[in-house]
């Protein structure tokens, strides 16, 4: 396999390319499937690496967003109404539907260690899912594959308090 070829740029952002590392972290996991590495590398071009602390609430349920994340390296919890609904780890990805659908945010991901994302900003995704459809075929799977995980879970239970 050949090394990409990345230097820093004055503002201190890598140019061309990631380096194999984070390729690596995140080239075998499902939204990457059946896809090659060099493309792998090519699509990972257009996103900004960014780190959270431990704690650190990425996205917050409700307020709106335009950021599409693939983590690199760590964990990070998804909840919903204050609820965990899933753990997140290399290779998973969020803020999809946000930035797909109306912009609003369906979850509220927080970092359960240091975490180090994979970042495509200003409502980009799309741009990459037209220029590498299998992308989009993938991403199009796991969340139908969260959607039925979801929809398996029991009714919740709503309390009414007569006043």
């Amino acid at each position: 396999m050949q090394a990409l070829k990345y230097r820093l740029r004055e503002d201190g952002m890598l140019q061309g390319g990631h380096p194999d590392e984070i390729v690596d972290a995140v080239s075998t996991a499902p939204l990457f499937s059946d896809i090659d590495r060099p493309e792998v590398a090519e699509v990972l071009r257009a996103f900004d690496e960014q780190s959270f602390n431990a704690g650190h609430q990425i996205t917050l349920e409700g307020l709106r967003g335009s950021d599409f994340y693939v983590i690199a390296h760590g964990r990070a919890t998804v909840l919903v109404d204050g609820r965990r609904v899933a753990r997140l780890g290399p290779g998973d990805f969020f803020g999809e539907v946000a930035v797909l659908g109306d912009g609003t945010r369906s979850a509220t991901v927080a970092a359960e260690t240091p975490l180090r994302c994979l970042v495509l900003s200003n409502n980009k995704l799309e741009d990459e899912l037209v220029r590498h459809p299998r992308l989009g075929v993938n991403m199009l799977r796991e969340v139908v594959s969260r959607f039925r995980e979801l929809s398996a879970w029991p009714a919740r239970t709503v309390r009414v308090v007569d006043r």
